[in-house]
């Protein structure tokens, strides 16, 4: 779990790790407004905190760049269409990017990584601006509407597309009337992973609910109904859904965390171009054992 909640990285988590809620691996964020206060503690991404046995670790300055799609606050080049222009015919971008070029710069200098929220293509550009500037690493989360141009940059300069692909379930009614003519560059996933970026696949909760299976699913076959896929192009297949959501160690090997699960089913046993079955089965996939660290978390058996 990377836990971006506001208060991430107050050390609650260690009292959780006390009273005994320790059976998963969590990295704390932290916001600018406590930035401050971890850099004079001296926590960089990867330390370890103090009662974790281990376990929690810092993760990275989050930082909230631009608004969102159902809002019409997600910072976009083009102005949102009519009526649902508002006071804010781009939408809105929190963060100047003088002030976001001074947080990455802190952080980086400092040994934190970033999670840049950026939603709209405007807010994406900004966000690779600062993180070519100042040679900060780490995601942007969401990335969800770009251009090639930016996938390229993203490629180029490493900066992890942290992706959360539950989100288009009820997006892809709102891209037609927010973002008409845009639908083709939400979402990219295909997009991304040829041009070489890292993805990772993520829930967002408690916005989405907090199922890794589903969000394969919908990276695969891009529809949660009968209705077919949304922009389907930009579907992945099972295997590389499965490769996005293992924390970047893509397979079992020697060296690596005994952060392991036992199926009952194997989870890539559809026809690679059959994506309704693929989804499927990713959605219905029993978990028999989970290992965490090398320790028995859940046993279904």
């Amino acid at each position: 779990v990377v836990d971006l909640e506001f208060d991430a990285a107050s050390g609650r988590w260690v009292d959780r790790f006390a009273s005994g809620l320790d059976t998963l691996r969590v990295r704390t964020a932290v916001y600018p407004d406590g930035l401050g206060r971890v850099v004079g503690e001296g926590r960089r991404t990867g330390d370890a905190w103090d009662g974790g046995g281990g376990l929690l670790t810092m993760g990275p300055l989050k930082v909230i760049t631009d608004g969102s799609l159902g809002t019409r606050t997600a910072h976009c080049c083009e102005p949102y269409p009519g009526a649902l222009a508002g006071d804010a015919p781009h939408g809105k971008q929190n963060v100047p990017p003088e002030e976001l070029h001074d947080l990455l710069a802190t952080a980086t200098g400092h040994g934190l990584r970033v999670a840049l929220h950026a939603i709209g293509d405007a807010a994406v550009a900004i966000a690779l601006r600062a993180f070519e500037a100042t040679g900060a690493r780490g995601s942007i989360e969401h990335a969800q509407l770009t251009t090639t141009d930016q996938i390229a940059t993203m490629a180029r300069l490493g900066v992890r597309a942290s992706v959360q692909p539950a989100h288009l379930l009820e997006d892809r009614d709102l891209v037609p009337r927010c973002w008409p003519g845009r639908e083709d560059r939400c979402f990219r996933l295909r997009s991304m992973l040829d041009a070489g970026v890292d993805v990772a696949l993520g829930s967002d909760a408690p916005v989405s609910p907090l199922d890794p299976w589903l969000e394969m699913a919908v990276a695969v076959h891009r529809s949660g109904d009968d209705r077919p896929p949304w922009v389907p192009g930009q579907a992945i297949t099972a295997a590389e859904a499965l490769a996005a959501s293992t924390d970047g160690w893509g397979t079992v090997a020697a060296g690596h965390p005994a952060d392991l699960v036992a199926l009952d089913r194997d989870p890539l046993g559809a026809p690679v171009d059959d994506t309704a079955a693929a989804a499927a089965l990713l959605r219905d996939v029993p978990v028999a054992l989970t290992l965490v660290a090398g320790r028995t978390v859940h046993d279904a058996r």
